[in-house]
């Protein structure tokens, strides 16, 4: 058998044996197999029933396992011979072309997907495109009310103050116009009107000067014994002194017309028309007089000065804080010990007389240097026993003074209050860093004594009080000098969790107006860098989000402190998130929370711990509180991400243990929040803040994931 390319072992000599019809004859045998194929074949998946030729591969055979040598059996049988038969199809054309067809359908499968993908690419882009119509538009509507309600209150304001004005002028007016009127009848009253001699009527030769000798009148004779009536006045003139004066002459004809009233001035206010007692007699209206109009500063000036010690005299009557003596009476109980003989009201008292005011303003500033000083020297000479009635003045003087004041001594009161508080707050530090030997020495009979003298929390209230008054004055740059002298160190160790709360809660409304438009709370030395002081301060406020306060309990005691309530800790996070909210505000912060790298990844894991707290503990009593955080928590995420372009949430929370994981699920649960029963009260503006932040964050598929977990309504 020859080893030829068609494998079938046939050579040509055999052929030639072969009957001259055989090969007709399986040509046409061949052609009516292919056009009659068995019934059973299945149709063909491959496009080819529409008129091609259909070819079975099953159908060829191989003559070497056939024993008659043939593929069909023949209509006649051979008449010699054996011929095998050949498929009209070639195996590997079709094997090729089927091969084909099934990467033509495979392309176009693949396509179709891409189509399909894309189609959901365009509908999840028109998805969040119309949302962010939605949340923009709703946002613009609530900025053009906002801003119509603050343009309305305004109007109101602008309104009361003309009204007030308005009535000021009046007021002013009809003081003035009484003051000219109590002028001129104290002028008038001090006028002494001469009483002149009655003139005889007629042209009587008998009238006579005034200055000449009256007759001798013949009547009983009086004590005196001159010849003249002791009833009557006697008038008399002095020749020496009518000639010194000039003599009035008199009317020689009473038929004269009168002298005319001088003309009025037009500045002289008309006198006012008083009716006198029925039962008086009239008398003749006195002439006008000109009278210089009074300037209305001038008695502004007179109220002024008339007030002027009125602070000083509140200032004697105010209680102190112990509830039993008045400031100024408890400060003779105090002396120094450098000064025994005196005690402290004395040196009060001469400072006072000493000083020179010449407004009531200026009298506030020269008493508060006074209680400036005593304070001094009280931490100068270890001498803690008055330092709460310093405390007690200067509260009360600020209190009622113009933030001016507070302004003015906001350089020489500040050292004081860290000082002073650095007296008791430090101790606690060191025992917190350095363990049980740092805590004996913090309940030591001494350490007791200073934390007994010293009220922390007054200090405090006092540097909140003269930070608010440096953020509200006229001055731009006095909450700037402010904060420089502030240490961060002071800061830092007061936000510690081993401080009462009540200390925490006043340095971070103390912090609040640390927000600068170049620094975030206290301006770093020169030794410093300013980037590492607020990264600190960030990271310190950032962890009360997890730290509950608990003071450092008395090893001696039996008793342990109590830790915070709920409600307390709940309170006390709210206010870190409104102090971050308000470093946010301006560019400057805004930049430094979000290139912080530990404060984005905290509030995640706050906002989570916030939602997680709604299902583990329902319809608590702080339900309010944890909504009021959830809502805070994700406005402040939503601008700081939307204020920093080309932020990368996902980025900044490698350095938070479970970022990742609070970042899904909180955002998730968020976005699918129904706000019923127990999501009650989450703003729709924090649905769709946290919406845009996920569409950012998530591809189709982990969308398509979350949405079957979450968009049921169970958020359990």
């Amino acid at each position: 058998m020859d080893g030829d390319g068609d494998g079938f072992g046939f050579s040509d000599s055999d052929l030639d044996d072969l009957p001259a019809d055989t090969l007709h004859r399986l040509e046409a045998t061949a052609i009516r197999a292919t056009q009659h194929p068995p019934p059973a074949a299945p149709e063909s998946d491959y496009g080819l029933d529409g008129g091609d030729e259909v070819v079975n591969g099953d159908e060829v055979v191989n003559l070497d396992d056939d024993p008659h040598g043939q593929a069909y059996p023949p209509p006649h049988p051979p008449a010699a011979g054996e011929q095998p038969a050949r498929s009209q199809a070639d195996p590997h054309q079709l094997l090729a072309r089927i091969k084909k067809l099934e990467q033509e359908k495979a392309r176009e499968r693949k396509a179709a997907e891409d189509l399909r993908g894309q189609l959901q690419t365009r509908a999840g882009e028109a998805d969040t495109l119309r949302r962010r119509h939605h949340v923009e538009s709703r946002e613009h509507a609530r900025r053009i009310a906002d801003q119509q309600q603050m343009h309305a209150a305004e109007l109101a304001g602008m309104r009361a103050d003309m009204e007030r004005l308005r009535r000021e002028k009046e007021q002013a007016l009809t003081d003035t116009m009484f003051n000219q009127h109590d002028l001129r009848e104290a002028g008038l009253a001090q006028r002494v009107r001469k009483t002149m001699p009655s003139r005889p009527k007629g042209n009587s030769a008998a009238a006579a000067s005034p200055a000449a000798t009256p007759k001798r009148i013949n009547k009983p004779r009086g004590p005196l014994g001159d010849g003249f009536d002791d009833d009557d006045h006697v008038i008399t003139a002095s020749p020496s002194k009518a000639r010194d004066r000039p003599r009035v002459a008199t009317p020689k004809q009473g038929g004269k017309r009168k002298r005319q009233p001088p003309d009025q001035s037009p500045i002289a206010m008309p006198a006012l028309q008083l009716s006198a007692p029925p039962t008086q007699p009239k008398e003749a209206a006195p002439e006008p007089v000109a009278e210089p109009a009074i300037n209305p500063a001038l008695l502004h000036h007179f109220r002024e000065h008339d007030q002027r010690y009125t602070l000083l005299h509140r200032l004697l009557a105010y209680p102190s804080s112990n509830g039993q003596d008045r400031i100024l009476e408890a400060l003779t109980q105090h002396a120094f010990p450098s000064q025994s003989a005196k005690k402290l009201s004395s040196i009060v008292y001469d400072a006072l007389a000493a000083a020179t005011a010449s407004h009531v303003h200026e009298l506030a500033l020269r008493i508060c240097h006074i209680f400036l000083d005593l304070w001094k020297q009280c931490l100068d000479e270890q001498y803690y026993d008055p330092v709460y009635l310093v405390l007690d003045a200067m509260n009360f003087i600020l209190s009622c003074e113009p933030v001016a004041t507070a302004v003015q001594i906001a350089e020489k009161a500040l050292p004081l209050i860290m000082a002073s508080v650095d007296l008791v707050s430090l101790p606690i530090s060191n025992a917190a860093k350095l363990g049980a030997k740092a805590i004996s020495s913090l309940y030591t009979p001494a350490q007791r004594d200073i934390s007994s003298k010293i009220d922390v929390l007054d200090c405090l209230q006092l540097l909140y009080l003269v930070a608010t008054s440096c953020t509200s004055s006229a001055d731009a740059d006095a909450i700037g000098r402010l904060w420089q002298g502030i240490s961060s160190g002071f800061c830092l160790m007061l936000l510690n969790k081993e401080y009462p709360q009540s200390q925490i809660t006043l340095m971070l409304q103390i912090l609040s107006t640390s927000a600068l438009p170049t620094s975030l709370g206290p301006v770093a030395a020169e030794d410093e860098s300013q980037a590492s002081v607020e990264d600190a301060l960030i990271a310190r406020l950032t962890n009360l989000f997890t730290e509950i306060p608990q003071q450092i309990p008395d090893p001696a005691a039996k008793v342990l402190l109590a830790a915070a309530s709920e409600a307390e800790v709940w309170n006390l996070r709210l206010l870190v998130l409104t102090v971050l909210t308000q470093f946010s505000i301006s560019e400057h912060g805004c930049v430094r929370l979000a290139q912080n790298p530990l404060c984005i990844g905290r509030l995640i894991k706050y906002l989570d711990y916030s939602i997680k707290t709604l299902y583990r503990q329902p319809l608590s009593s702080t339900q309010g509180l944890k909504i009021e955080s959830i809502n805070a928590t994700m406005k402040l995420i939503y601008h700081i991400a939307t204020n920093n372009p080309g932020l990368d949430i996902k980025s900044k929370l490698v350095n938070t243990l479970g970022g990742q994981h609070a970042y899904l699920v909180a955002l998730t649960r968020l976005t699918f929040s129904d706000g019923l029963m127990l999501e009650a009260g989450i703003e729709d503006a924090v649905v769709d803040m946290a919406h845009s932040i996920l569409d950012e964050g998530l591809s189709i598929e982990e969308g398509d994931a979350f949405g079957m977990v979450f968009s049921s309504g169970s958020s359990s």
